[in-house]
């Protein structure tokens, strides 16, 4: 797959602002000291009493991460199970947040995934959150409390955004182009931009689209050339209010959307393409056969309130927060053994051709 990518930055500040570099920087750098909140609280990730590891901002740049999955390979124990985009599950040393074929509602899920304060976790798919624009990830390794509720005794793992900054304008625009090998162009565009409203408010807003290239092609009633393209787009809205130094309210709007037309699946063999119940298909390389059209969707709305005060040496916070998701997950399951039609044994023992037609 080859890629080219073109990043743009710009920033200015009110007066009273001391100067900085222009374009929104990492705040963790690699000579600086990285900050997690892992506890609850600020500490420095060397000072945190059990295994964490932080991809910072700087990080995921200079590995050019754009998913869950790339952000696994460089941290030790975390492990993506992915069947497309949308389609993945994570694990902490081994433990599992969940299926990722069906959705278990009464099975709780032992790796807890959040999105900062708010919990977006299922034991379905982990929501694959776009990470343009993010301070950075925490993977906290479990066996641990349940700081984080009873659905992370497995481990955490936590998206924390770059929240809105007052006093300072910046913005950020990336864009990227791929082509895949025997392939389709993929190619995305993001944004984001950090604006004061007032003194004591700001507002940071952040847009993103991606189209994936597709590299699987289908045989049949149903077939066609790079079946399992897809695109996820999606935004953050932040809004900061703080009166005071130690008051702060932050309320925020977060939605995504992630289609599919197909499933990332190479068949080298299928009842239907050989010749005991069909016309024989010659299956190549990444070639599946569908007798019915596949899809999936995921759609994710998350709203939630984040409410900070400060007593002295005290901070106490309110999070309160929604989620809804709607996923669909349509299957060609035309093939299993469980629903194969007899169509041409019935019609060869001269039974009436409708018979074959029954669903079965």
């Amino acid at each position: 797959m080859a890629s080219a990518q073109v990043p743009a930055q710009a920033a200015s500040q009110e007066a009273e602002t001391p100067p900085e570099q222009a374009g929104p920087q990492p705040e963790a750098d690699a000579d600086q000291e990285i900050v997690v909140t892992a506890t609850k609280r600020a500490s420095r990730v060397q000072d945190v009493p059990f295994s964490i590891n932080a991809q910072t901002q700087a990080d995921i740049q200079r590995s050019n991460a754009g998913t869950l999955e790339d952000i696994s390979r460089n941290v030790a124990g975390l492990t993506v199970q992915n069947l497309g985009p949308g389609q993945s599950q994570v694990s902490v040393r081994g433990v599992s947040a969940g299926q990722i074929v069906r959705d278990q509602p009464g099975v709780k899920e032992q790796v807890g995934v959040y999105l900062d304060e708010s919990v977006v976790s299922l034991s379905l798919f982990t929501p694959d959150f776009d990470l343009f624009d993010l301070n950075r990830v925490e993977t906290l390794r479990g066996p641990q409390g349940t700081l984080f509720g009873s659905g992370s005794v497995g481990g955490t793992l936590r998206y924390i955004t770059n929240q809105p900054k007052l006093g300072r304008t910046e913005g950020v625009v990336e864009s990227n182009v791929n082509i895949v090998d025997e392939g389709a162009i993929g190619y995305h565009l993001k944004g984001a931009i950090n604006v004061p409203l007032s003194p004591t408010l700001a507002l940071r807003a952040v847009g993103y689209g991606t189209h994936y290239a597709g590299f699987i092609d289908a045989k049949g009633p149903e077939g066609g050339r790079n079946v399992n393209d897809g695109s996820r787009a999606g935004g953050r809205v932040s809004l900061l209010f703080q009166p005071t130094a130690d008051i702060r309210i932050a309320p925020r709007v977060v939605f995504q959307k992630i289609e599919t037309g197909g499933f990332n699946r190479e068949e080298h063999y299928n009842l239907y393409t050989n010749e005991f119940t069909s016309s024989p298909v010659d299956l190549g390389r990444r070639t599946q056969y569908l007798k019915l059209r596949e899809k999936f969707r995921d759609k994710t709305l998350l709203a939630d309130l984040t409410a900070s005060i400060g007593l002295g040496p005290v901070e106490m916070t309110s999070v309160t927060s929604y989620i809804h998701r709607d996923i669909l997950v349509s299957r060609d399951a035309s093939a299993l053994t469980g629903s194969v039609s007899v169509s041409p044994f019935v019609i060869g023992l001269g039974a009436d051709p409708d018979l074959a037609n029954l669903p079965s």
